[in-house]
Formats: C-alpha cells, structure tokens, sequence
C-alpha cells in the first residue's frame, strides 16, 4: 500500500474552525446554521410542531434577524443576523432548540428533538448571501417536496415585525437568480 506524504506532513484537520465568539455578535455578520433532528428521526411532518417550531425565532425578530428559514423533516436552515451587538447567534441556536423542544413536547413529541451541536458558516462576502439564500429556499425543490420554493409551507423570511413572508423572499430569491444566472 501507497501512503501519501504530504510536504508538511500527515493531514490533520483542526479541532474546532469556528470564528471567534465575538463575530457571531456582530451587527452585519450574516450566519448560515443547519440544526439537525436527533437521531436521524423526522419529527417534522405534523404541521402543528412544524408552525410551533418556525414560530420560535421570531420571538427575539427586535434582537436577532431570520432572514431566510427552511423547516425540512429531519432539519432546519437559517440564515441570521444581529441586528444588535450582544446578541450570539450561537447562544440564539441553543436558546431556540431547548425552546422549540419543549414545544415540540406539547405537540405530542416526546425525547430529543434537536441534535446537541449544529453545523454554522459566517459568510464572508456579499455574493454568498444570494448563494446560501437559494440553496435554503431551492431545499424542498432538491428533496421533490415542491416544484417551486413559495409551495413548501415551512419555508420563507422573517421580517422584524414577525411576519412571515415566503412570497417576499421567493421574490428576493428569484430577482436575484435573474442576476445572477441572466436572462
């Protein structure tokens, strides 16, 4: 058998890639976070739990921005922002899985809902935003639950007052595919 050398060395990957704490604070840091259920179980095919859980965020909507959402049977994407300093989207994702647990218990679900760690990416520049945008909103169309993003139900953007706007962000969403693939 063949080993590869590498010049520096064996391979190893580093521990832990995430950017300091404090970046997760920051007013205009945009973070893409996926929060698996547990176990590989899809717990999220009742559509009570499915509106209890979306409904979560958007009870902090003054401190901390969801911009894009996407409720799938085994996970949930996001795309945050702070909208003010102090506000983790770190601490936010913990904050959101025990919540939407225990609500999830008064839906009729019982044990863990939420995986204990989450997978985060801080964007870096202003053209992944349309990127990560589309990636979360095209989910349901990649999984054949939906031939266009504004008929997946638990799918869409939170407003600061709230509301929840699939049609608004489909429409973000597509002005920015014309953009970005042409006409």
């Amino acid at each position: 058998m063949h080993r590869v050398r590498y010049p520096t060395g064996p391979f190893r990957p580093r521990g832990n890639q995430r950017l300091p704490d404090e970046r997760y604070e920051e007013p205009g840091t945009f973070c893409f976070l996926t929060i698996r259920a547990h176990r590989q179980q899809k717990p999220f095919t009742d559509p009570v739990r499915n509106a209890t859980v979306i409904k979560t965020p958007t009870e902090d909507r003054l401190r901390l921005g969801v911009l894009v959402y996407c409720l799938m049977p085994d996970h949930l994407h996001l795309l945050l922002t702070p909208r003010l300093r102090g506000r983790s989207m770190l601490t936010f994702a913990d904050q959101f899985k025990g919540k939407s647990t225990n609500r999830g218990w008064k839906t009729g679900w019982s044990g863990k809902l939420w995986q204990p760690r989450n997978y985060d990416h801080a964007l870096r520049a202003e053209e992944e935003f349309g990127a990560v945008a589309t990636y979360i909103l095209e989910n349901p169309l990649r999984q054949g639950m939906a031939e266009e993003p504004q008929e997946y139900l638990w799918s869409g953007g939170i407003d600061q007052y709230g509301g929840w706007h699939v049609g608004e962000a489909y429409a973000e969403w597509k002005s920015w595919r014309a953009t970005a693939t042409g006409p």
